[in-house]
């Protein structure tokens, strides 16, 4: 199937990796307000080092909002630096991020993440990440 025809389940019962070696992370000690910071500690060359920003951003009123409030965010950003072949260092991302209304239900936000963990990884998606295609 191609990404127009994509199909992904709602309301599974797990969805979960299977396979594989766990990548750890732990706090680097970097926080601030609604942000806290990960890095992967196995990565001895800090230049290389692996990390995971994450950002919550409450609701706040607002005038202009549908109900008065504007939407949680939430955002996660996965950064792996690659060493180039010219000796340069560039530095490969995937961001994943959730805004909902302040009424969405548990079982609705559910479904966001069962989505998203899905599209993150179906093979209907995958040359659209690979290879840059809409088909």
């Amino acid at each position: 199937m191609a990404l127009n025809n994509l199909a992904v389940v709602t309301g599974p019962s797990n969805i979960a990796p299977t396979g594989g070696t766990a990548l750890t992370f732990t706090s680097n000690g970097f926080t601030g307000p609604g942000k806290l910071t990960l890095v992967v500690p196995a990565d001895t060359d800090l230049r290389l080092r692996r990390s995971m920003d994450v950002t919550v951003k409450q609701a706040r009123v607002s005038s202009s909002a549908p109900n008065g409030y504007t939407q949680p965010r939430i955002t996660v950003i996965y950064k792996k630096p690659k060493l180039l072949a010219n000796g340069k260092i560039t530095v490969n991302t995937i961001k994943v991020e959730a805004a909902y209304d302040v009424e969405t239900t548990q079982t609705e936000i559910q479904e966001l993440i069962d989505v998203a963990a899905q599209v993150c990884s179906d093979s209907d998606v995958e040359p659209t990440f690979k290879l840059l295609s809409l088909n």
